[in-house]
């Protein structure tokens, strides 16, 4: 299990999260929601370990993980996919793709499973990434993270500004990568996506999480709740 307990969270002077307390399980996918500024992805900053927090603690399978810095909670199994995918642009799609490779033990997810997940990268691999579109840049940006062979996957804003039937296929690969035991937290505005993946929600205001509900109570909420406005 994956867990912020009593998170407090400050840019500056200003406090961006107020003693969040959240957990997300092996083999589960949770969502969070809530209008832009309001969290989240300070909230999966902080579960990967790119977020100090000022008051509470970071635990990971019941151990205290919270001074360790992001690369070495990658290394636990930790991966983080920011809203800006941060690819190089510079390398290939297969060159972005091998870099973790070097830094992670092998595990499930290989060069060519990926490549099975996305098949477009596979005809992309020799394309820099500043010729991909942002669809395959996504595509990649999620490759790359798991070729760290995660057990916990942050996914910030997935499907932001993509194609329809480029959101289709992100949606398919997510439940694949679940399929295959990868832990979830998903943030995004498009509420189509988390409400076909998600078994927990849970709604962000102001850097507090003001409600949490599971799939057969969203509906109900997102009715008399602001949702992505």
């Amino acid at each position: 299990m994956l867990e912020l307990r009593g998170a407090d969270v400050f840019y500056g002077k200003a406090q961006a999260l107020h003693e969040i307390n959240f957990a997300i399980a092996k083999g589960g996918i949770a969502a969070l929601i809530g209008r832009n500024g309001a969290g989240k992805s300070t909230l999966l900053r902080a579960l990967a370990g790119g977020q100090a927090l000022l008051h509470g603690t970071r635990w990971l399978d019941g151990e205290n993980i919270t001074s360790l810095p992001l690369h070495l909670c990658s290394r636990r199994g930790i991966a983080l996919v920011p809203e800006n995918r941060q690819i190089f642009p510079s390398l290939t799609a297969e060159e972005n793709l091998r870099l973790p490779t070097t830094l992670h033990p092998p595990g499930y997810w290989t060069l060519q499973r990926v490549y099975g997940l996305f098949p477009r990268l596979a005809e992309r691999r020799a394309t820099n990434g500043t010729s991909l579109s942002g669809g395959e840049q996504q595509m990649l940006a999620i490759g790359r993270a798991l070729l760290t062979n995660p057990r916990y996957l942050l996914l910030d804003e997935p499907t932001e500004g993509l194609a329809p039937v480029v959101v289709d296929a992100i949606i398919r690969a997510i439940g694949e990568i679940n399929a295959q035991g990868a832990a979830i937290v998903l943030v995004e505005q498009n509420f189509k996506v988390p409400r076909q993946l998600a078994q927990a929600f849970h709604l962000i205001d102001s850097g507090r999480i003001v409600w949490s509900g599971g799939a057969d109570a969203i509906d109900q909420a997102q009715s008399r709740m602001m949702i992505g406005h």
